[in-house]
């Protein structure tokens, strides 16, 4: 029997068995030691034993033999748990080369015809591979062992990623998508990114799915001093009160006929709750038929330890006039607007040819294929002085539209896009690769045993200039690493015939070898990671894997390491996904650094514990956020040691020790600032 019926019966928590028609027992679990396979099963069966029939599209009848167990909320929970990462596995497996192979095909130069197809695909299979998560979260959650992250989490690049994708949908229905925090949020805020963005993206997803017509804006602001709430609107259908009763609910859909005109399994929004439960947070909904709806989540408010950016905004001492079709779309735009430093007008639509003075800009919404929208853009250019700029939104593609003129863009609007158009600077050409930067070469086992997946794989490696030798199970790999070749890291498949990758990895170590093993899996069970790292593995990863994924893996075993403050900084990058929040925090604390250095020998000559303890905690935390680890561990003896029963000369040593660590630190992020972003 192949690997999907051994998924079913080793998913259930009792005995199981599949059988053919005359008793033969095919496969059994672990659960049920006796019958072994090959035996039969009598015609007439036994108490407690239960006979289900399976459908097969071979023709040939199997049957599922079933043992009773008394009734356990925990085994129940858990064996569901355990089946749908089972189910995930067959899932996950197929997807994986769809995901590797779309990613081989972006990266080379195409067509723009050919680029749209092919970025569709990857589109729909990311979506199919959201699924297989939802349901294996829906299943940890149930089951009570699903954990969640509180690291820095950057609020305006998380909007942005879960719009970005949906673009092509909404430029199809002609809809005005828009997200932007307020600009009075702090930077970054302790959460779960992934987790965070899971919700928005089933939330949003449901608003742009159902949305037919208007717009679908998306904001985050302040709810009181200790939350935030993000505001989800649409100008959809409406839910009716009873829908909206239920619409939290696992599959379940506001129009659940068989004439319904929405495809889905019902699982987002219930997803999305639980999570935002579990987060510490409430989901709301309002809404009645005909008025569109308004989903508010409401999450506890935490600022990270990341210094305000106090720089200028890429758009400052810009006067901009801004037209849209709702008071919520104006505010949108107007944040949106803010956050880069600009001062935002807001007008309404019949104030759009006449903007008041000082206004170097008009941004309004339009629609490129409306035959009036080319007399709209000359009005507002003739309205303009001489130097200002018209900067027209379109709600549908504007390559096919009436407008050919500069300054059209389409939604939806992120702020990278909206800085450039406005700076008249160049965004990129549509249809060129999506490139990856090479790795510094190197020498790659991978150990693969889908045929399909292990060609995918080896191209996706040599695609990012590294040399890879393949093997087709757990056993080969062993005898390749212990063999005379050298390799610098490992991709390791788990479940593989003969020797699976954890025995094999048991067998490499015990003969003394240390290469780094990654391990590949297309399960997500709760102790997989664990279960890796305990053969000896260094790391875990979960098909599918695009290619910045596996470049990401590759990297810390095939380039020298960056010193411990960079690496740092570089993961705060990641967390916060802004690198220019980064360097603006970097700049800050460099900013303020004499001044706080000026405070402790104050505090030290006037004698004042107090002060001096103090300002070392400040300096301690900001020092830890950005790697300089010297530092804060010297700010962190001066905050301890800075007690009433100090003597000054105790002080002065502590204080000395902290003037000792500055340099270091100093150095070490002024070589961040100078490096730019790593290949």
């Amino acid at each position: 029997m192949g690997f999907a019926a051994r998924t079913l019966v080793e998913a259930l928590p009792g005995p199981a068995a599949i059988v053919d028609t005359d008793g033969l027992v095919l496969v059994a679990n672990t659960r049920w030691s006796e019958p072994p396979e090959g035996a039969c099963l009598p015609v007439a069966l036994p108490d407690g034993l239960r006979m289900t029939d399976l459908e097969s599209d071979c023709g040939a009848r199997r049957r599922l033999i079933t043992a009773s167990l008394p009734a356990d909320p925990d085994v129940a929970a858990q064996a569901k748990s355990r089946f749908l990462a089972l189910l995930g596995h067959e899932i996950r497996t197929p997807v994986t080369t769809v995901v590797a192979a779309v990613d081989l095909l972006r990266a080379q130069p195409l067509e723009q015809e050919t680029r749209e197809v092919i970025d569709g695909v990857h589109r729909s299979v990311h979506a199919l591979k959201s699924l297989t998560d939802d349901l294996l979260d829906l299943a940890r959650l149930e089951a009570g062992s699903l954990h969640l992250d509180r690291l820095p989490t950057a609020l305006r690049p998380v909007l942005e990623h879960v719009v970005e994708p949906l673009q092509e949908t909404a430029r199809r229905k002609g809809l005005l998508l828009l997200a932007t925090p307020a600009p009075d949020l702090p930077a970054a805020v302790l959460g779960d990114l992934d987790r965070l963005r899971q919700v928005l993206t089933s939330v949003v997803g449901n608003a742009v799915k159902f949305t037919e017509s208007g717009e679908v804006v998306v904001t985050a602001a302040r709810d009181g001093s200790d939350a935030y709430v993000i505001t989800v609107s649409d100008t959809g259908p409406g839910i009716d009160e009873g829908d909206r009763r239920r619409i939290f609910a696992p599959f379940v859909q506001a129009d659940s006929s068989a004439a319904r005109r929405y495809e889905g399994a019902g699982l987002g929004l219930a997803l999305a709750a639980r999570l935002v439960e579990r987060m510490g947070g409430t989901i709301d909904v309002r809404s009645s038929p005909g008025a569109g709806s308004e989903f508010a989540i409401r999450l506890p408010l935490e600022a990270a330890p990341v210094e305000p950016d106090s720089s200028a905004g890429p758009l400052a001492r810009r006067r901009i006039a801004v037209v849209a079709p709702t008071p919520r779309s104006r505010l949108a735009l107007s944040w949106l607007l803010a956050g880069a430093g600009a001062e935002a007008v807001p007008l309404s639509p019949a104030e759009l040819t006449t903007p008041p003075p000082g206004v170097d800009t008009v941004l309004w919404i339009d629609d490129a294929h409306d035959p009036e929208s080319v007399r709209r853009y000359d009005a507002v250019t003739a309205a303009l002085a001489p130097d200002g700029r018209p900067l027209m939104v379109s709600l549908t593609d504007p390559r096919t539209g009436l407008v050919r003129k500069p300054g059209v863009l389409t939604a939806p609007l992120v702020r990278g896009r909206l800085v450039a158009a406005l700076n008249q600077e160049r965004t990129g050409v549509r249809g060129a690769p999506i490139t990856v930067p090479n790795l510094a070469g190197g020498r790659v086992l991978l150990a693969e045993d889908n045929d399909v997946n292990r060609t995918v794989f080896r191209r996706m490696i040599e695609l990012l200039g590294v040399t890879c030798d393949t093997v087709a199970d757990g056993g080969a790999a062993a005898e390749a690493l212990l063999g005379g070749t050298a390799y610098d890291v490992v991709l390791m498949d788990l479940q593989m015939p003969g020797t699976d990758g954890l025995t094999a990895t048991r067998q490499v170590r015990a003969a003394g070898c240390r290469t780094p093993i990654l391990a590949l899996t297309a399960t997500a069970l709760h102790g997989d990671r664990e279960r890796c790292l305990e053969a000896g593995m260094d790391g875990h990863l979960s098909k599918p894997i695009t290619l910045p994924e596996l470049r990401a893996a590759l990297e810390p075993y095939l380039s020298e390491p960056e010193p411990p403050g960079l690496a740092a900084l570089r993961e705060l990058e990641e967390q916060l996904a802004d690198r220019d929040l980064v360097i603006a925090t970097v700049n800050t604390y460099l900013d303020q650094l004499e001044g706080r250095r000026s405070a402790l020998a104050e505090a030290l000559g006037t004698g004042d514990h107090a002060a001096l303890r103090s300002t070392a905690h400040t300096l301690k935390s900001s020092s830890a956020l950005l790697g300089a680890t010297a530092l804060a561990e010297a700010c962190l003896r001066a905050e301890l040691g800075s007690t009433a029963d100090t003597t000054a000369e105790g002080l002065a040593a502590l204080v000395a020790e902290v003037e000792a660590a500055v340099g270091g630190a100093v150095a070490m992020l002024h070589d961040y600032l100078g490096a730019g972003v790593p290949a």
